[in-house]
């Protein structure tokens, strides 16, 4: 059984490593660090210091590509568009957006860099954390991307210009983009030593990767997961439906291809009250057969104030618990 939790927002390593002593002590057998831009630009020898200490204090480490290029989650920011704006992606309405297009050579190149560096470090496995085109909340009719780069791609591809809306052709562009990205991103891993996972956003998010057999097809892919997170106002009901659909699916998906399933349980943003819901997402994680189950995030993500649950520490302690029962 594989239990871990994220952890971010320290980088001071004499204190990363009083945090880590507490989460060995606790039975936890994995830590996924964050690495952002900034840990990449302005951290990156504090990283390998922290993994290292981390890694003998007995515990495994997952390393985040931590809101890179907004391809990935993270509350981290990101200034390769600023830097680069030609690496932009671009809506289906023509705006400019935040995040970077993983069809771009600008932004291919700098994954390359970010993983030789973080590959250098002691690190198990590297988390590719929730890998999508972007999208709004409030407008999920607004669709990325058109930009120079996909545009030509999509032309190449179909003979005929890249539509404004969302056609099959254009779904069948966004995936396979972003299914090629994975594969030159996972083999440069696998040829540097390391293990892949890949998080996929649940399956109401207009991610552009919806088939999620594709993933677990991909030969140095060694395990995919999920994170069905809720909102504050969530039926409880609704939580569990979703946890045990979605655990159900990851765990099929890899028993399928011979890979490891992962499940991410909700640590953040918890109601007071409602603390039950971490316990009940992780035994429906668990009574679906997955045993690699990690938490977002540590302590019941207390110091990142917009994160932060309304009472961390019963959350922290109902996670703790939690995984006590399934050990």
């Amino acid at each position: 059984m594989k239990t871990g939790v994220s952890y971010f927002g320290v980088r001071r390593p004499k204190w990363v490593f009083e945090d880590m002593k507490e989460i060995q002590s606790l039975g936890f057998t994995h830590v996924l660090h964050t690495w952002s831009e900034e840990d990449e630009l302005y951290y990156r020898d504090t990283m390998e210091e922290i993994i290292a200490g981390t890694v003998e204090l007995g515990l495994k480490v997952y390393v985040n590509s931590w809101g890179v290029g907004r391809v990935f989650g993270g509350e981290a920011y990101s200034e390769l568009v600023a830097r680069n704006p030609s690496m932009a992606q671009v809506a289906s309405d023509g705006t400019p957006l935040v995040a970077a297009c993983p069809n771009h050579p600008a932004f291919l190149t700098y994954m390359h860099e970010w993983i030789q560096s973080v590959c250098k470090t002691q690190v198990e496995t590297i988390f590719w954390d929730e890998p999508h085109f972007h999208f709004e909340k409030a407008d999920l009719n607004r669709w990325a991307c058109r930009c120079k780069s996909c545009c030509e791609g999509f032309q190449d591809r179909f003979g005929y210009p890249m539509p404004t809306i969302l056609t099959p052709d254009v779904k069948i562009f966004r995936e396979d983009s972003l299914m090629d990205f994975l594969s030159v991103m996972t083999t440069e891993v696998h040829r540097l030593g390391k293990r892949n996972s890949v998080c996929l956003l649940p399956p109401w998010f207009p991610a552009g990767l919806d088939r999620w057999e594709r993933v677990a097809e991909m030969p140095f892919v060694d395990e995919i997961g999920s994170d069905p997170y809720w909102e504050k106002t969530t039926p409880h009901e609704t939580v569990q439906k979703n946890y045990a659909e979605v655990s159900i699916r990851i765990q099929k998906i890899c028993n399928a291809y011979g890979k490891e399933a992962q499940m991410w349980i909700k640590n953040y943003h918890i109601v007071k009250g409602h603390e039950n819901d971490v316990a009940e997402s992780t035994r429906l994680a668990y009574e679906a057969g997955v045993r690699n189950i990690f938490a977002w995030s540590f302590r019941g993500s207390e110091y990142l104030s917009w994160l932060r649950s309304d009472d961390p520490e019963k959350v922290w302690k109902t996670q703790c618990e939690a995984f006590a029962r399934c050990k």
